[in-house]
């Protein structure tokens, strides 16, 4: 199974709140698009940080072969929220979007995903 993990930096002007919100409807999105696995990353907070910000704007995403669902709920959520920035990491392989227009982030998704699919 190949493991995703997901950061959402959120808008220019973003708050811890605001991207721990953006990732909650992602993750949403996510499950009901029909990816099974998505859960927070288990972390600890640095010493003397607010809360556990951090850990509630990623994500880890567990899929196997299939992109189909997985595509899905991202050009949604991108779609939707097209100024917002989320990085994508599988292996060390990176992606992240931030600028990009709607067409090249769904060109840019579907390639970095397909080429870490198996199956």
């Amino acid at each position: 199974m190949t493991q995703l993990r997901v950061q959402v930096t959120g808008l220019p002007d973003s708050d811890d709140e605001e991207r721990a919100e953006l990732t909650t409807r992602l993750r949403e999105e996510m499950i009901e698009s029909g990816v099974e696995e998505v859960a927070h990353p288990d972390a600890r907070a640095p010493d003397g940080a607010k809360g556990a910000a951090l850990e509630w704007a990623q994500l880890v995403v567990g899929f196997a072969g299939t992109i189909g669902p997985l595509l899905s709920a991202l050009r949604g959520w991108l779609g939707r929220h097209p100024d917002a920035g989320i990085t994508l990491e599988i292996d060390g392989d990176t992606l992240t979007l931030d600028k990009a227009s709607p067409a090249d982030r769904q060109r840019l998704v579907e390639a970095f995903l397909a080429r870490h699919a198996t199956g």
